[in-house]
């Protein structure tokens, strides 16, 4: 990562929403580091008060990385509304969006911000395509995955193979542009991006989902709820937008 001085504009915004992520933040930050030496690179935090002192270990880390960027919101309010705030506030003209817990390899950065500067407007890190896999996840979870997955894809109409991936880069006016935030309190924001923004130009890389270095994973029925009203909220949209 590029840290000639402080002033350097940077070219690429790393947006990572984290909760009780202590035992992987440092971890991840240093492997974004080291993946993108050729690219300047500003990191944003958003982090939702999390009781395990996450904000304090990458406030401490910043002052010896100032591009490491901070930001605390006061309690836990969503995912997806931590990625719409953190692009909002990012200095660059594209971001990345990733999870904290390592389940999201850094080193497919460069290749995903040098097809976003060829011209497509969003690239997905996918699951789902060739050269993808959901890794080492348990055979049940990766069938809920799957299957999910499709259901909004064909629910939807959207091409794209995954669609509920937590990894992409893209412009961040793609982001910052969307129409609605139904998903601010919850997860699945790039469902949201993919259907209300049919516009935008979309690739997909191969990812392999990693897994978590420390920590519990967040999934649950929660979110599985979530997900449903997100997509009963994004139909309702749709169907007024065309009767519109």
């Amino acid at each position: 990562m590029s840290t000639s001085t402080d002033m350097d504009q940077p070219k690429l915004s790393l947006v990572i929403p984290t909760y009780n992520e202590r035992g992987n933040i440092i971890q991840l930050i240093d492997s974004i580091i080291e993946n993108t030496q050729s690219i300047s690179t500003e990191i944003i935090i958003v982090d939702d008060s999390s009781p395990d002192g996450t904000s304090k270990i990458v406030s401490e880390y910043a002052t010896k990385f100032p591009l490491v960027k901070l930001h605390t919101r006061e309690r836990k309010m969503g995912l997806a509304g931590a990625v719409f705030l953190g692009s909002r506030i990012a200095s660059s003209e594209y971001v990345c969006v990733m999870d904290a817990d390592t389940s999201h390899d850094p080193k497919e950065i460069p290749q995903m911000f040098r097809l976003a500067q060829s011209g497509f407007d969003l690239v997905v890190g996918s699951r789902f395509v060739k050269g993808g896999s959901l890794g080492t996840q348990p055979f049940f979870r990766k069938m809920i995955s799957v299957a999910t997955n499709e259901v909004c894809r064909r629910l939807f109409k959207i091409n794209s193979k995954d669609v509920l991936t937590g990894y992409i880069l893209c412009r961040r006016s793609v982001i910052t542009g969307m129409p609605t935030h139904f998903s601010e309190k919850g997860f699945k924001f790039l469902l949201e991006l993919l259907a209300t923004r049919k516009n935008i130009s979309v690739c997909e890389w191969p990812i392999v989902f990693q897994k978590r270095l420390d920590g519990k994973s967040k999934a649950s029925i929660i979110e599985v709820f979530a997900l449903s009203k997100l997509c009963m909220r994004l139909l309702f949209h749709i169907s007024l937008k065309r009767g519109g």
